[in-house]
């Protein structure tokens, strides 16, 4: 029934004669990067002012856009993947070995004190079988591995729901869309949209809001996870930007958040922890030296919850159209102030980039890089290496079967490179990407067959058998890689939007044993979108 009824709408909004403005009457910026080049390059021009955008979604404020306003987007989206799953950020589209379709209708409204918006989807994939790469377990949650075990595969849901009750500018709800932390393009070492979004409680600033010549983004998140973790934790962040309204432009951010919960673990008083007190992590004290309780044991300050604290600093030039960023974190507790100035980059990960609107004077070049490292700390021989993601009990911090933060996982690299055309009405990016896995922890998973020795009950010896075990070999000290070329083109044809996307992949030391893998992906969408906007002129042009 609701493809059916999805199927109906989303065909009736694209044969619509309406004519929308792109941003114009934007309820709200969703997390997906998908259209983050061409929000910021529109903002830069129209506003000649750099949006910080490290907190996703974020929503317009009311004093920009006076009254209520609505939307409504069809999309429809056709996938077609010659080998393994490889693409990131991609939320509920999970684009298995076949062909995949996807279509969804998004809803939305929004005034001075209600927001709210709706996305219900279908999705198709084939779901063909391929050789599944077998790793350890820090690495099983990569994108190319296979979560979803159905041939067909078929999902119809509510990709997005999101509703908050707020009043000048500050607001309070429950959602489950896709949240993106950071300034990045391409990863986020805390929150992306590798993985499909949760449910969540959410209260704090809807978006950036002035306070004088400060633009203030303040949030508070709680989700007591579904089944969908294994682990079934609770996630607790704490987020915060501030940005000055200057010139060149600065934005200084920090998340911090928690994994808490016994997990799959029998609930005992070190491994369990209440509801309460899950909703308090981010509140805590920074070291674990102010968490001692017992001032003559150390170990009384061991803290079981995985933390990750990530600090985000953003340079804006708008009268160039240029950004710099870089975001660094940490998934670990520093002892004390010591600990952390004598070993600031143990269990350290960062994300480096720019992005230029503006290019060799061309008001429609634009390019930019971005390099993330969340390599294993260089302490991982003389200290608790600190590794990110690394939690079994909380499924690696995946969810649905993937990361939902940096798609390289962890002990990786990941260098991002685009340069293109990006005018009014079509664009076309070239991009190449170049990425590690297990840069220092590489051992691959052997099946190998060893002798053992069985009792026989019947003769009452024991009986030699062979059996078959995976164990963890050495097989060389290099770390897999995979090299990405893509095409990015998009165009607008009377108010549709269509892109077009080639990816092609090769893959080197695959399973870190000398593995090689070719992969290409071809994806083609339409999307089309009609707002208050569109009604009011429609009717003008009845009236006349």
């Amino acid at each position: 029934m609701l493809t059916v009824m999805l199927n109906r709408l989303w065909l009736a909004l694209l044969l619509s004669n309406l004519h929308g403005g792109f941003l114009r009457s934007q309820i709200y910026f969703e997390a997906d990067p998908f259209n983050l080049l061409r929000y910021e390059k529109t903002l830069f021009q129209e506003r000649s002012v750099a949006p910080p955008f490290i907190l996703r979604p974020t929503f317009n404020s009311s004093s920009t856009h006076a009254g209520s306003r609505w939307s409504i987007t069809a999309r429809a989206e056709y996938f077609e993947n010659d080998s393994a799953p490889n693409l990131e950020n991609s939320s509920s589209r999970w684009i298995g070995k076949g062909i995949s379709r996807y279509r969804s209708l998004r809803l939305g409204y929004s005034n001075d004190f209600v927001t709210f918006t709706i996305e219900p989807y279908h999705f198709e994939n084939e779901n063909l079988d391929y050789p599944v790469p077998v790793r350890k377990g820090i690495y099983k949650r990569m994108n190319d591995t296979r979560p979803h075990g159905d041939t067909p595969l078929l999902l119809s849901d509510i990709n997005e729901f999101q509703i908050f009750f707020h009043h000048s500018g500050v607001g309070v709800g429950a959602s489950n869309a896709n949240m993106w932390w950071g300034p990045g393009l391409h990863s986020s070492l805390q929150m992306s949209t590798n993985a499909s979004g949760f449910r969540y409680f959410s209260f704090g600033t809807m978006g950036k809001q002035r306070v004088k010549n400060i633009g203030v983004d303040l949030r508070y998140i709680f989700s007591p996870m579904d089944d969908k973790n294994v682990g079934s934790p609770y996630f607790t962040a704490l987020l915060a930007s501030l940005t000055t309204y200057s010139s060149p432009q600065f934005t200084l951010g920090f998340s911090r958040s928690y994994l808490s919960g016994h997990g799959t673990a029998r609930p005992t008083p070190w491994s369990y922890i209440s509801l309460e007190d899950a909703m308090m992590l981010p509140f805590e004290e920074l070291f674990l030296s102010e968490k001692q309780k017992d001032p003559d044991d150390p170990e009384s300050a061991v803290d079981l919850w995985d933390e990750i604290l990530v600090g985000y600093l953003v340079a804006a030039f708008p009268s160039s159209g240029l950004k710099i960023y870089i975001e660094y974190g940490r998934d670990d507790h520093a002892w004390d102030k010591d600990d952390f100035s004598r070993q600031p980059d143990h269990s350290g990960a960062s994300i480096i980039g720019l992005r230029k609107y503006g290019l060799f004077g061309n008001p429609n070049l634009v390019g930019g890089l971005e390099y993330t490292s969340l390599i294993k700390s260089k302490f991982w021989t003389k200290r608790i290496p600190g590794t990110w993601y690394s939690k079994e009990v909380y499924d690696y911090n995946s969810y649905d079967g993937r990361w939902w933060g940096a798609h390289s996982g962890p002990d990786s690299d990941d260098f991002y490179i685009f340069l293109g055309y990006m005018g009014e009405n079509f664009s076309i990016i070239p991009a190449f990407n170049y990425e590690r896995h297990g840069v220092i922890d590489n051992t691959a998973l052997i099946l190998e067959k060893r002798p053992y020795l069985v009792y026989n009950p019947d003769t009452g010896r024991w009986v030699p058998v062979i059996r078959e075990q995976w164990r963890e070999r050495q097989v060389n000290i290099w770390p897999e890689v995979k090299f990405e070329f893509r095409l990015d083109v998009r165009l607008t044809i009377k108010e549709f939007d269509f892109n077009f996307y080639y990816e092609d992949e090769a893959v080197d030391n695959l399973e870190f044993k000398w593995g090689e893998r070719k992969g290409k992906v071809w994806w083609m969408g339409v999307e089309r979108t009609i707002d208050n906007d569109d009604f009011r002129s429609f009717r003008r042009r009845i009236g006349r």
